[in-house]
C-alpha cells in the first residue's frame, strides 16, 4: 500500500511538471493575409499547441472577444467602424494579449489601433527590411523581454518577401524590442495594458508562416506573444520535484511511526 501511494504521487508530480510548461492559447485571428484555408498557417498554429478562430476583417468589429486569450490582427486590412479598438483595450485590461503585424500600412490608419496615436511608421517595401536586430539588454528591454525569448537576429532576418515591411520611427511610451539595426528604426514594440499586453511589429509573421520553408523563429515569435502573462509564474519542474520528495519523505516517516505503534506494516 505504501509503495502504491508513493508511485501515485510521483506520477502526479511528473504530470504537473509537464503541465507547468504547457500554455495553450485560444487565438482570434483576422486579416487579409490570414486564411483558414492555408494549411501551412493553420498547421503552424496547431503545431504550437494553440487553437484559432478566423474571422474576416469586415466581421471583426461585430465579433465577441469573450473566451479568447489573444487576438492576432493583420494591419493590411480594414476593420471598419464601431468600437473594435476600444473593445481591444478592454480585452487587454482584462488580461488578453493583442498582436498586430504591419499596423498603419493598410486601409486602417495607425491612429485607429489601440494607443496608436502616439506612434508613427514608415513603409519601405519594396525592398523592405531584411536585417532585424534584437536591441541591447539594458535600454530598452530588448533581449530581456519575453517576446524575444529564444529568438535570434539571424532567425528574424532574411524572411521570404521581406523580414519587415517598414519600421516605427516614433514609439511613444512603448518599449522597442527589435530594430533595423539603425537607431530610431524600431521593428517590434510592446507595452503592458492593464493585465494584458499589446505588441506591434512590422514583420510579416503570417506571410512567412503561410509559405513553405523554415519558420521556427516566426512561429516562436507568435508563440511568445500569445502566451505572454503577468500572472504569478508557475512553479518550475525542480520546485515541484523538491516538493514531491518532501511529501514522499513525510509519508514515509508517517508510515514508519504507524508501524511502530501498530506493530504491523502500513
Amino acid at each position: 500500500m505504501k509503495n502504491r501511494t508513493i508511485s501515485t504521487i510521483c506520477a502526479a508530480v511528473v504530470l504537473a511538471c509537464i503541465a507547468s510548461h504547457t500554455h495553450a492559447a485560444n487565438i482570434l485571428v483576422s486579416g487579409n493575409s490570414m486564411s483558414q484555408s492555408n494549411t501551412n498557417l493553420t498547421g503552424a498554429i496547431a503545431g504550437l499547441g494553440h487553437t484559432a478562430a478566423f474571422v474576416a476583417p469586415a466581421n471583426f468589429a461585430g465579433t465577441s472577444l469573450a473566451g479568447f486569450d489573444a487576438v492576432w490582427l493583420d494591419g493590411f486590412s480594414l476593420y471598419g467602424m464601431g468600437s473594435w479598438s476600444a473593445d481591444l483595450l478592454t480585452f487587454m485590461n482584462n488580461g488578453g494579449n493583442v498582436f498586430v503585424q504591419n499596423p498603419g500600412f493598410g486601409s486602417e490608419s495607425l491612429s485607429q489601433y489601440p494607443l496608436g496615436a502616439q506612434l508613427s511608421a514608415n513603409f519601405t517595401y519594396p525592398p523592405g527590411e531584411n536585417l532585424i536586430s534584437i536591441v541591447d539588454t539594458i535600454s530598452p528591454l530588448g533581449a530581456n523581454h519575453a517576446v524575444n525569448a529564444g529568438l535570434t537576429n539571424a532567425g528574424l532576418s532574411q524572411w521570404a518577401l521581406a523580414s519587415a515591411f517598414g519600421y516605427f520611427s516614433n514609439i511613444g511610451a512603448f518599449s522597442g524590442l527589435t530594430s533595423t539595426g539603425t537607431a530610431g528604426e524600431w521593428v517590434t514594440i510592446a507595452t503592458k495594458v492593464g493585465a494584458g499586453h499589446l505588441v506591434y511589429t512590422q514583420q510579416g509573421v503570417s506571410q512567412y508562416l503561410s509559405n513553405p520553408g523554415p519558420s521556427s523563429d516566426a512561429a516562436r515569435f507568435l508563440d511568445n506573444v500569445v502566451t505572454l502573462t503577468t500572472s504569478v509564474p508557475e512553479p518550475s519542474s525542480m520546485t515541484l520535484l523538491l516538493l514531491s520528495f518532501g511529501l514522499i519523505g513525510f509519508i514515509s516517516l508517517r508510515n514508519k511511526a504507524h508501524t511502530k505503534v501498530t506493530g504491523g506494516e502500513a
